[in-house]
């Protein structure tokens, strides 16, 4: 049996006895209260990649060891576990007996502990939670060590990410850090802000992390004492004339001191240590031992060998109040005109190919590859290849894994009851956040062998190159006019309906069609392959990329009906019959040569449109681009182009700036737009182009194909033949697909470029925008030397813009570089390619080919991605854009093979005979709209549940709601710092609030036995986490009480005051779409659990856990651990005003639930349920009997009452008769005479008359809302409003809609007294039950 345990986020198998590195009481004892400790602090900084490939830092570790082992005073401490875990493989057991008594005795101490140092922009969340999980789950079965410090000391900026979700919420004391922007490092120098408290989120309830930036912008040694680096030895001998120990310690005291002018206390901590340092350790240590003496001796300071959790630890000794940080530290500069943000988008192939499925194999290859040297595309080329080579090589081991999981269960095997399961051959790891292989864990270790139902095997492929129309199995079996099957794969927690485009050879059909796992016909359509798509097949078959028998021609496209946590086959063959056509094809090319007839229509009218009954698109057949996006009611004016910035070569000499455009940075030297005709063409001449002016006249500006069909309406567009985008829209889709291909850029003109898509809107955002990891910072005044560069953000998933009505929302596959540069407009970087080094230690230019050489004749790179566009009325836009969001980053897993030749049915619940066409792990089990699963892992011995709330609290800042800052032209700008337009509860009025989840429902195909809650990562109890760390006071943030201390100066221009509200030229980034917080579990078997400390929660299931024990209540954006069902709190809310916002938020909730019931169907027109509720609930509010109004405190369940007979004071009887009206509008034209009987309750009046006036209290609806039906909150609200009644004396009356509500009302003690049909002899019409509880107090 196996137990289950709740965690956040990722743990390991090993048992959490003994997990928490003890705070001694004696880790300070070499620090002096009366003087300035300097806590010398050894480490080395080891890079994963960037200029050399995954190496081993063997001579580092060897010779550390024996250095720490000759002196028991030396400490040391590490980071990187993907180095310590390949050399701790290659160690004896002698040398590992030696390093674990290292670790025991504190003079090893492991810092961060993540796999990588990852990057903190460009990295999704959960692939960054991963890697640290994966190197702390080492620790703690290795060492039982758990680190206490975050480590991020080389990341080029950091976002509030890290220290919330990274930092606090992985039970770390404090998180450091070297690089920050250098306006803002003067900023808080003279401030002695570098260390302060870091508030990490608005929604987690504990998530501050105190916080410290090395005071030098890095994490080497003074200058000056970098011994390994050829910087003079200490001499401490007199006898040599080379003695400098009195020079040594006078510089060594002086540099000391002015560090402690920057910090507060008597405490600081001296980093001795830099990029792969220590490979001598003696020479370090040796030179260190007899500086160290020496400066003691002197006397001005206290000099030791220390470790960054001992110097946080006499920090929080102080028991003062540190400055607080409650924003991002992006983007970063560290010289004028030198913005690091190019590398958010640097190298994007790379950073599609990251996101990953990932299987236990692939962990380690995706882990290495968050480093801040590879998913930011800042290393070398040829380390970009070896990132590549590994990545690849732990993908086709992860999908031999996956395919032969899916075959087991496609074949037919049987899988086991409660209470047997199988071994897994092997574990897999599942990570949403790369869309990958959640049914595997459990397809694994459940399937029993049994013999194969199926004639024929099933050999499945998972094709790499889908995006350009590439599969090996569909187009060598559709060639010879052979049918197929696609095996999809959800990893969702939720059922979706997702669009598939399958490549075929079109040579021999023109018609396919497709079964669903039913056999039921789903609609397809063939569609030819873009040009765009051939011409990138014929350049990788070029370069020897692939195999040019697997190109397709063209794509069958369908829309595939997914379960939760499972898969579907659909059998994809050739239609009989005659030929179907393709699907018409318009152009505005004049010499358009296509493959079906074109359609001159797009020559003759202005605008053409796309219309899936969704949304809507039109194009301007004039110009060749998009005029306007609708959505139902709500619609935009939208245009999208292709631009590029020329990278600056940092040769020009005004200022003699020097700065060139690379890796790292970003800095334009002009924006020009991508044309057919050449690229020279700037900004004015699209303009005038646009207005029909110039020699170019009456050509369009780009080439523009209208496909239709079924399934999908596209919009080709050619830009130039290196940079074209498609535009979809599915059926039954909202979204609007944008998939944008550029590649290979010219360079021949000599000239680098940077190529940027541009969304121009008629939104009216002022200079706001919002993206999903980052902030503006209003805390000092920042002069912008670069425009441009300087108001990019990055972009991980998500950014949009805003106003009063509506959201506009950019949807990314991958990280990229994102900004708003003017009102209502998105720009968002596709690709680079720079012909200069930035000087930032690359040492070359970013110019990547197809060949992964460098200065080689091979043509550039081709990127191909993926935006989707989400248009939404504000208040309802949370909702589409995070499912949405969750959804392009988690898209089906396909596999194809050829058709089995035994297709069996469906048989008895033992399993089916022949073909299991679907299956789903939760067993058809869907989570809340706004929960999302993480991950399912098998660990071996454990199963590991990553759940997550997706929505955030949105709470404003205390002293501060507003900030007005000044634009680049100098009008100012406002920015509020709540994101929500409905409420301050969270940007969903409804799904921002807590959720319950049945964990029984969700993991019922696995077999545990205890639930327990851990830390983030798994290697600590979650109480003992919250337990031991330690927490520091902060003080107002400086753009209050810090900046209006009249004695303290403005760090960038000598002001006082509060003069750093302001800014200019800086664009606006908001963390609204947020990252959101995980709850973790672990599913443990080891026999440790036994002896877990008392205290922790656990929950005992060796019997079975009933219901209640399994339910996870999960808050907007916080992890929450495992309990029992909390009872419900219920409000009684005043309705004296409709428009009141809790009288609103109730009826909302009444209107929307009710919409679905049959007697509101039956009553009014059709489709317009929800107003016919809307208005029926206002009118009993404003002319029934007293009304009486109860939510629960979540809203999630709400009842509308009136005290019958009592003494009404109102005065709004002429709303309420126009309330009455708005519901007679709504009536279906035969209802008149049901609504009347529904109205007239003759058992009512005789219940009053029989008890007497304001006896009687009616229960005119009651209901929970959709979204948390079946958690028994109706029940609860009921008890509420029973208890109630009896300590009124009252009696309830109500009538029952359904005979299911007739017997919960019955177990309540409601009693039938008759029947009420509302349609008289229709036996269809709905009959409502009258139901009478007497009180109490009656009998």
């Amino acid at each position: 049996m196996i137990r289950i345990t709740v965690l956040l986020l990722l743990a390991s198998a090993a048992s959490c006895r003994g997990t928490a590195t003890p705070h001694s009481a004696d880790a300070t004892a070499d620090a002096h209260p009366a003087t300035l400790n300097v806590h010398v602090v050894c480490h080395s900084h080891d890079d994963a990649g960037w200029l050399k490939t995954v190496a081993g830092v063997q001579y580092t570790l060897d010779t550390v060891v024996q250095a720490l082992t000759a002196n028991p005073a030396r400490k040391f401490v590490y980071g990187e576990m993907g180095f310590f875990m390949r050399w701790w493989a290659q160690q004896d057991e002698d040398t590992r007996a030696l390093v674990t008594q290292l670790v025991e005795d504190g003079q090893l101490e492991f810092v961060n502990g993540g796999y990588v140092q990852h990057d903190e922009a460009t990295a999704h969340y959960v692939a960054m939670v991963d890697q640290t999980t994966l190197g702390h789950t080492f620790l703690h079965k290795t060492f039982g060590a758990v680190p206490r410090i975050g480590w991020q000391i080389d990341p080029f900026g950091h976002s509030a990410t890290q220290a919330g979700l990274l930092s606090a919420y992985a039970g770390f004391d404090a998180l450091f850090f070297g690089r920050a922007d250098y306006q803002d490092m003067a900023h808080r120098k003279n401030r002695s802000a570098l260390e302060m408290v870091w508030q990490g989120s608005g929604s987690l309830a504990d998530a501050s992390i105190f916080t410290g930036n090395f005071i030098s912008g890095n994490y080497g040694p003074p200058e000056g004492f970098a011994f390994e680096w050829a910087d003079p030895p200490i001499m401490d001998d007199p006898r040599l004339d080379e003695f400098n120990v009195h020079e040594r310690v006078d510089a060594f005291v002086e540099q000391c001191q002015r560090m402690a002018a920057s910090t507060r206390g008597p405490d600081i901590m001296l980093t001795i240590g830099s990029d792969f340092q220590f490979a001598n350790a003696h020479l370090q240590y040796k030179n260190l031992d007899k500086l160290i003496r020496a400066v003691n001796s002197d006397g001005r300071v206290n000099a030791f060998y220390s470790t960054p959790e001992a110097y946080v630890r006499a920090k929080h000794a102080y028991k003062e109040s540190w400055p607080l940080k409650q924003d991002d530290f992006f983007p970063y500069a560290d010289f004028p005109h030198a913005f690091w943000t190019g590398y958010f988008t640097s190298r994007p192939a790379s950073k599609g190919f990251i996101r990953s499925p990932t299987t236990e194999a692939l962990e380690e290859a995706v882990s290495l590859l968050q480093h801040h040297d590879a998913i930011t595309g800042t290393e070398k080329q040829h380390v970009a290849c070896d990132y590549h080579r590994r990545l690849h090589r732990g993908l086709k081991y992860a999908q031999a894994v996956v395919t032969s999981a899916l075959e087991a269960l496609i074949r037919g095997q049987d899988r086991p009851g409660r209470g047997t399961g199988g071994v897994a051959a092997d574990s897999i790891t599942v990570d949403s956040s790369a869309g990958s292989d959640a049914y595997a864990a459990a397809s694994q270790r459940l399937l029993q062998e049994q013999p194969n139902p199926i004639d024929a095997p099933i050999t499945l492929e998972i094709c790499d190159w889908l995006n350009i129309t590439a599969c090996n199995t569909t187009v060598r079996l559709s060639s010879a006019g052979k049918g197929f099957m696609v095996a999809a794969y959800n990893p969702l927690g939720w059922s979706r309906e997702v669009p598939l485009r399958v490549p075929v050879s079109s040579g021999t059909a023109c018609a396919w069609a497709v079964t669903g796992p039913e056999n039921e016909a789903v609609t397809a359509q063939l569609l030819p392959a873009s040009p765009s798509t051939h011409d990138l097949q014929q350049l990788l078959a070029g370069v020897n990329a692939t195999c040019p028998t697997t190109f397709g021609d063209a794509e069958v496209a369908f829309v595939a009906r997914l379960p939760p946590l499972g898969y579907s086959t659909f059998f994809v063959q050739p239609a009989s019959g005659a030929c179907a056509r393709r699907g018409s094809i318009q152009s505005n090319a004049k010499d358009a040569s296509l493959q079906t007839d074109v359609d001159n229509a797009v020559d003759k009218e202005q605008y053409v449109s796309l219309d899936n009954g969704i949304a809507r698109l039109e194009f301007d057949t004039h110009t060749g681009l998009l005029h306007s996006l609708t959505l139902q009611d709500t619609k935009v004016q939208l245009s999208m182009h292709l631009a590029w910035y020329n990278s600056s070569d940092g040769l020009e000499t005004q200022e003699n700036r020097g700065q060139a455009s690379g890796a790292y940075i970003f800095r334009p030297n002009g924006l020009y737009n991508v044309s057919r005709e050449g690229s020279g063409e700037g900004w004015w001449g699209m303009l005038l182009r646009r207005l029909g002016i110039g020699s170019n006249r009456g050509d369009p500006i780009v080439q523009l194909d209208i496909v239709r069909g079924d399934v999908v309406l596209e919009a080709r567009q050619v830009f130039a033949n290196w940079a074209t985008l498609v535009t979809r829209l599915y059926k039954g889709q909202s979204q609007v697909e944008m998939e944008w291909t550029v590649g290979p850029i010219p360079f021949a003109d000599g000239l680098g470029k940077e190529v940027v898509v541009v969304y121009t809107s008629d939104v009216d955002s002022k200079d706001e925008f919002w993206t999903d990891a980052n902030d503006y910072r209003p805390s000092w005044e920042l002069n912008v030397t670069e425009p441009v560069a300087g108001n990019y953000y990055p972009v991980t998933a998500a950014m949009y813009v805003q106003d009063a009505g509506k959201q506009l929302t950019v949807l990314t596959d991958r990280s990229q570089g994102g900004a708003s540069l003017q009102s209502g407009q998105m720009e968002v970087m596709l690709h680079r390619r720079t012909l200069a080094d930035d000087a930032r230690g690359v040492g070359e230019p970013l110019n990547e080919t197809a060949c992964g050489c460098l200065a080689c004749d091979c043509p550039g790179l081709v990127a191909r991605g993926r935006h989707w566009l989400v248009l939404a009325p504000r208040e309802e836009a949370a909702k589409p854009r995070r499912t949405l969001q969750q959804e392009l980053n988690d898209p089906p897993l396909l596999a194809f093979s050829a058709i089995p030749r035994e297709v069996g049915s469906s048989g008895a619940d033992g399993g089916r005979i022949g073909l299991r066409r679907t299956f789903s792990i939760s067993e058809g089990h869907i989570l809340h709209s706004n929960v999302h699963l993480l991950t399912l892992k098998d660990t071996g011995s454990s199963y590991l549940v990553r759940l997550a709330h997706l929505y955030q609290v949105c709470a404003l800042r205390a002293g501060a709601s507003q900030h007005v800052l000044k634009a680049a032209c100098g009008t100012p700008r406002s920015r509020q710092l709540c994101v929500s337009a409905v409420t301050q509860e969270g940007e969903d009025s409804i799904l921002s609030r807590p959720t319950t989840e049945n964990l029984n429902a969700v993991l019922q195909l696995l077999h545990y036995q205890e639930v327990r809650e851990m830390s983030l990562t798994g290697n600590q109890l979650h109480a003992d986490m919250q337990r031991d760390r330690l927490r520091f006071d902060a003080s107002n943030d400086l753009t209050t009480s810090w900046l209006h201390d009249a004695s303290v100066s403005h760090a960038s221009n000598g002001k006082g005051g509060d003069s750093g509200r302001s800014g200019s030229g800086r664009g606006i980034a908001r963390q609204a779409v947020g990252r959101p917080q995980q709850r973790q579990l672990l599913l443990d078997d080891s026999a440790e659990l036994a002896r877990l400390r008392a205290g922790a929660q656990i929950i005992d299931c060796h019997g079975g856990c009933a219901v209640d024990e399994l339910l996870v209540t999960l808050k907007p954006m916080e992890a929450l651990a495992t309990m029992p069902r909390p009872d419900l709190v219920a409000r009684h809310i005043h309705p004296s005003n409709p428009n009141d916002q809790e009288t609103q938020k109730a009826i909302d909730v009444l209107a929307q639930a009710l919409s679905h019931d049959d007697v509101t169907l039956y009553l009014c027109r059709p489709g317009l349920a929800e107003s016919f509720m809307r208005a029926m609930i206002i009118s009993y509010l404003l002319s029934g009997p007293s009304p009486i109004l109860l939510a629960a405190d979540d809203f999630s369940c709400c009842a509308l009452m009136g005290e019958v007979g009592m003494h009404d004071c109102r005065e709004s009887r002429a709303e309420g008769a126009a309330a009455e009206e708005a519901v007679q509008a709504l009536l279906a034209s035969n209802r008149t005479e049901a609504y009347t009987l529904l109205k007239e309750q003759p058992e009512l009046q005789r219940l009053v008359q029989q008890h007497g006036t304001g006896s009687v209290l009616c229960i005119h609806f009651i209901a929970a809302h959709p979204q948390r039906q079946g958690q028994g909150l109706g029940s609860q609200l009921l008890q509420h409003i029973c208890k109630m009644a009896d300590q009124r004396r009252h009696h309830l009356y109500l009538e029952a809609s359904s005979a299911k509500s007739q017997a919960l009302y019955a177990r309540h003690g409601f009693q039938h007294v008759c029947d009420k049909p509302l349609g008289g002899e229709n036996e269809a019409a709905p009959v409502l039950h009258v139901m009478v509880r007497p009180s109490e107090a009656s009998h």
